[in-house]
């Protein structure tokens, strides 16, 4: 007799980790991703138009709350727009637990561009949006020393 399945546990993202340039920002996130655009090109022939897989970009969206508190978001976001250099990042689903194999993080580097500092209406918070472009693919560890050798091979591809 097979044993029965068990039901897989979904990500509620309720305790995920953002940290940019080594600052967590988790408690002032509302939105986090790191989303592929996968491009195509189309080549149209006499014989008519045929798709062909493009390059993948990669890129980190965010949603952040304004806060102008010392290591929040307008400290940490500035400060890397402001170095002119890709920074690193790390997204974890659960940042009170271990990295692991139920608790992956991904890393790597992002290039910090200019962001709205102020945006939102009356009575309601400051929203910050990001979507700063990834170098390179995102590095998956699901174990806690492979964070620091691929933050470090991320560091040393940006600065190549």
């Amino acid at each position: 007799m097979a044993t029965p399945a068990t039901e897989p546990m979904p990500l509620i993202l309720n305790n995920a980790g953002l940290s940019i340039d080594g600052t967590e920002l988790a408690c002032v996130v509302n939105h986090v991703e790191i989303a592929p655009d996968v491009g195509t090109t189309t080549l149209d022939t006499m014989c008519g138009s045929r798709d062909y897989p493009g390059t993948v970009k990669w890129a980190l969206v965010a949603t952040l709350y304004q806060s102008f508190d010392p290591d929040a978001t307008e400290e940490v976001l500035s400060a890397a727009v402001d170095g002119g250099v890709p920074v690193p990042f790390e997204v974890v689903g659960y940042r009170d637990q271990a990295v692991s194999g139920t608790n992956p993080m991904w890393s790597g580097m992002v290039i910090p561009q200019p962001y709205s500092p102020i945006n939102g209406d009356a009575g309601d918070a400051s929203e910050v949006d990001l979507e700063w472009s990834i170098v390179g693919e995102p590095v998956k560890s699901i174990t806690p020393g492979a964070v620091t050798a691929a933050r470090r091979a991320a560091t040393a591809d940006a600065t190549a």
